[in-house]
């Protein structure tokens, strides 16, 4: 698989990544085998970039479950901001955005993700900066290496 350096991260990437929401939202813990498959596949053939997102349901603790013990060998990204499986705070804010990135380490069996980006909010929360801000701390932290944002 060809591989090339992601935008000035310096992280090597495969051309081609795998994006798990299909995985996440379609399957259930009982199928924790088909996801194994998939990913491990994937893997084996030199596709290195999973891309992932607290709000995709189970896709995140099907990757902890399947793949976390090859975690060198994938660059790994997330995405926060939602309020998703129970949780009871406020979309769009610093205390959601912390905690997202703190569950998804937790379901991701990892003590870093590479990449963690603000999932499709309205500019207006850019512009407030906290969420951005929360980013930062989480990478400074070491929680995360790069921050972004993913939307329209």
């Amino acid at each position: 698989m060809q591989q090339r350096t992601l935008g000035k991260t310096g992280l090597p990437i495969s051309r081609l990544g795998v994006g798990l929401a299909e995985i996440g939202n379609q399957l259930t813990f009982d199928e924790v085998h088909e996801a194994d498959a998939v990913l491990n596949t994937a893997l084996d053939n030199g596709i290195t970039f999973l891309d992932t997102a607290a709000c995709y349901d189970i896709s995140e603790e099907l990757i902890g479950r399947t793949v976390a013990n090859r975690r060198a060998d994938f660059v790994l990204a997330s995405k926060c901001g939602h309020v998703t499986g129970g949780y009871e705070g406020e979309a769009w804010t610093a205390q959601t955005v912390r905690d997202s990135i703190d569950r998804s380490l937790v379901r991701l069996k990892t003590n870093v993700i590479d990449i963690m980006q603000l999932h499709s909010c309205g500019v207006d929360v850019l512009e407030q900066g906290d969420v951005i801000e929360e980013l930062q701390k989480a990478k400074q932290a070491g929680k995360v290496r790069f921050i972004g944002y993913s939307g329209d």
